[in-house]
C-alpha cells in the first residue's frame, strides 16, 4: 500500500509538471506573437532640438513651418530648423516643388505614406518602399485625405472661398452732425483651393461703400454716397495665362456719378505666384455706360483697361493688398479714368483684424461742378474669412 500511495503521488506530481510546461510553453509563443503585432501609437510624436517632446496630430507643413497640434498645448508653428524628430502614424504626401516647377502636375509622382523625421533627413515609408529626402527639398506636406482631395475634385460651389468683411463707423455730434459709415466684402474662390497646385479657375467678387452726412441748424444736409461693386472669372489656359470675364458698377455722388457700368472680357498674366504673395496683370476690352445727375452728360464709350493686383503677407499674417486699373476710352479720349486702391489688415484675435484702406478713383470728365478726384481712407474691423 505504501509503494502504491507513493507511486500515485510520484505520478500526481508528474502530471502538474506536464500540465505546468504545457501551459507556459504554449504561453511563450502567443506573447512573442503579441508583441511583434502590437499596433502602432495612434499619435504623431514631435521632439525639439532641446530634447522637449509633444504628443498629438501634425496638420501640415509650409514656408519651412510645421503646424502641429499638440495635445496639452494646443495648434503651434514650429520653424523645421527647430525639430530634432518627427514620426507620424497617419499617411502624409511629400510635395517637392522648385521655382522653376512651383506646383503638383497632372501625372507627377508624389510620395504619400508614414513620416519619421531625424537629422534633416525625412523617410516616408510608402507601399511600394521609403523613400529618403532632404528636409530642405520639401515644400509642403498635407494629410493623404486632403491631398487626395485636391487632386480628385474641385469642390462644390461654395467650398474654398476665402476673403474679409469689414465694417467701420464714426460720429461727432457738435454744433455740426457728422456720420460716416463704411463697408466692404472681397471674396476670392480658386480651384483648386491649395497653393501647391496651378489654379485652373477663379472666381472674385467684392463690394465697397461709403456713406458720410453733415448736418447742423437752418443749414441742408450734405449727404455723400459712393459703392463699388465688381464680379470676375478667370479661366486659366496655361500655368500663367488666363482668359476673363468681368463686371463692374460704379456709384460716386462726389463726382455726379449715379451709376457707371462696365462689362468687358479679355486675358490675364499671373507674373508671380507663392504662398505669400501673389502679381497678376490683365487687359480687357470694355463697354462702359455712364449715368450722371445731368443726363446730358451720359455716355456709352469702347475701351481698354489695363490693371494689376497683388498681395503680399508679412510675418503674423499681416496681409498688404493692392489694385490699380487705367481705362482710356477710345471713341471719347477725354473720359479716360483711373482706379487705384491699397490696404492692410492686421489680425487682432482669431478671425478679427483691424484694416485700413485707401481708394483714390479719378474720373477725366465728370458732370460739370464736380471734382474729377475721389479718394476715400476707410478704417474698421475686419472678419476674415479662412
Amino acid at each position: 500500500m505504501r509503494l502504491l500511495s507513493k507511486t500515485l503521488r510520484h505520478l500526481c506530481l508528474l502530471g502538474w509538471i506536464c500540465l505546468l510546461t504545457a501551459f507556459f510553453g504554449s504561453g511563450l509563443p502567443v506573447s512573442a506573437h503579441a508583441a511583434t503585432t502590437a499596433p502602432a501609437s495612434p499619435f504623431d510624436v514631435l521632439i525639439f532640438s532641446n530634447g522637449d517632446r509633444l504628443t498629438g496630430q501634425l496638420e501640415r507643413m509650409s514656408d519651412g513651418k510645421v503646424v502641429f497640434k499638440a495635445d496639452a498645448a494646443g495648434e503651434i508653428t514650429v520653424p523645421l530648423d527647430k525639430i530634432k524628430e518627427l514620426h507620424t502614424a497617419e499617411n502624409f504626401a511629400v510635395i517637392v516643388t522648385t521655382p522653376k516647377d512651383p506646383f503638383v502636375l497632372p501625372g507627377m509622382q508624389v510620395p504619400v505614406g508614414t513620416l519619421d523625421l531625424a537629422n534633416q533627413i525625412l523617410t516616408v515609408h510608402t507601399k511600394t518602399g521609403a523613400q529618403i529626402l532632404p528636409v530642405k527639398t520639401i515644400t509642403y506636406l498635407v494629410d493623404e485625405k486632403s491631398y487626395r482631395t485636391a487632386i480628385a475634385s474641385s469642390g462644390g460651389l461654395f467650398h474654398g472661398w476665402t476673403g474679409s468683411v469689414t465694417f467701420g463707423a464714426s460720429n461727432v455730434t457738435s454744433t455740426q452732425n457728422v456720420n460716416t459709415y463704411s463697408s466692404g466684402i472681397a471674396l476670392t474662390r480658386s480651384v483648386p483651393s491649395v497653393p501647391w497646385m496651378p489654379s485652373r479657375d477663379r472666381t472674385i467678387l467684392g463690394f465697397s461703400s461709403t456713406y458720410g452726412s453733415i448736418s447742423q441748424p437752418n443749414t441742408p444736409t450734405i449727404e455723400t454716397s459712393i459703392f463699388h461693386g465688381n464680379a470676375e472669372q478667370d479661366r486659366y489656359f496655361s500655368k500663367d495665362f488666363y482668359v476673363l470675364g468681368h463686371a463692374i458698377f460704379d456709384h460716386n455722388s462726389t463726382q455726379g456719378l449715379d451709376l457707371q457700368q462696365m462689362y468687358g472680357a479679355g486675358i490675364g498674366y499671373t507674373a508671380y505666384k507663392s504662398a505669400k504673395q501673389q502679381l497678376n496683370f490683365t487687359l480687357t476690352t470694355d463697354y462702359t455706360k455712364q449715368e450722371f445727375t445731368d443726363p446730358g452728360n451720359n455716355k456709352n464709350l469702347i475701351g481698354s483697361t489695363f490693371g494689376d493686383n497683388y498681395f503680399y503677407t508679412f510675418p503674423h499674417d499681416i496681409m498688404l493688398t493692392q489694385t490699380g486699373s487705367i481705362t482710356p476710352e477710345w471713341n471719347d479720349m477725354n473720359a479716360y479714368s483711373a482706379n487705384v486702391s491699397a490696404g492692410l489688415t492686421i489680425p487682432v484675435f482669431g478671425n478679427l483684424a483691424f484694416s485700413i484702406q485707401a481708394i483714390d478713383s479719378y474720373l477725366n470728365d465728370p458732370a460739370p461742378g464736380f471734382t474729377p478726384n475721389s479718394l476715400q481712407i476707410n478704417a474698421g474691423l475686419t472678419y476674415t474669412l479662412k
